[in-house]
């Protein structure tokens, strides 16, 4: 047998927010910790073993030890970012390839997207590990 039971939205809200209290706020660190941790992961593989295929070149090395990652928390969004301080620009043309001046391209050396591709499998084993523990 059913029942129908209303509130209006306020009562509603205040016994959601109690319910849940601090929840958010600890599923919001729990989640930046683990994008921290993500990121700075997918950094140091670019450093290694990513960018092995790249070659010895004047600009290999400082290209390889320039990847940092960087995170973001404003509100309940967390942003994580990895890039190339040395050589911002170099990224793009040597995970695509790129024309020259003779028309023809340049090989490309993708990097970067099994870089996100480890980082992706990373942070959602780690962020569904960490808000388990959160919840708890």
């Amino acid at each position: 047998m059913g029942r129908n039971v209303t509130c209006d939205l306020d009562r509603f809200a205040a016994g959601f927010d109690e319910l849940i209290g601090d929840l958010p706020e600890a599923c919001g660190d729990a989640l930046e910790d683990s994008v921290r941790k993500s990121v700075r992961q997918a950094a140091k593989s670019l450093r290694g073993e990513l960018t092995d295929g790249i070659g010895k070149n004047d600009w290999s090395d400082e290209y390889r030890q320039g990847f940092t990652s960087h995170v973001d928390r404003s509100g309940p969004t967390v942003v994580g970012e990895v890039g190339n301080k040395n050589k911002p620009g170099l990224v793009h043309l040597l995970e695509k390839g790129h024309a020259t001046l003779t028309g023809r391209r340049t090989q490309a050396y993708p990097h970067m997207e099994p870089a996100f591709e480890e980082m992706s499998s990373d942070f959602i084993d780690r962020a569904g590990k960490a808000v388990g523990r959160a919840i708890r």
